[in-house]
């Protein structure tokens, strides 16, 4: 239990995160899980899942929505540390990029 406890606060990603809903009322999200995996979903649909890896302030994305080519990324919390978005340091996969730094994410309580 205390080795589990460790690892979570060395992974300050894990857990459940949304975007606010759009203007047709979309909801973007992903958990972050333990085990170092990850699942996004569209309106609570299935959209891409992957592995990830946290090394202090960054975070190595791997997701089957990019032939699971990684990309990497610095992360940043913002108010109180319940809103997340991140910064391209390095992701050959343009699409997953765009997406991923446009969108920011609050914290599922």
């Amino acid at each position: 239990m205390i080795a589990l406890m460790a690892f979570t606060v060395n992974n300050p990603l894990i857990g459940k995160w949304e975007t606010k809903p759009s203007e047709y009322g979309d909801v973007t999200g992903v958990v972050f899980k333990a085990s170092n995996e990850f699942e996004s979903y569209r309106n609570n649909t299935p959209y891409i899942s992957g592995i990830y890896t946290v090394k202090g302030k960054v975070v190595e994305i791997t997701d089957n929505g990019c032939g699971f080519e990684a990309g990497t990324y610095e992360f940043i919390f913002f108010a109180n540390s319940d809103s997340l978005r991140f910064k391209a340091i390095d992701d050959g996969c343009e699409r997953r990029k765009n997406a991923i730094e446009s969108t920011i994410l609050g914290r599922v309580k």
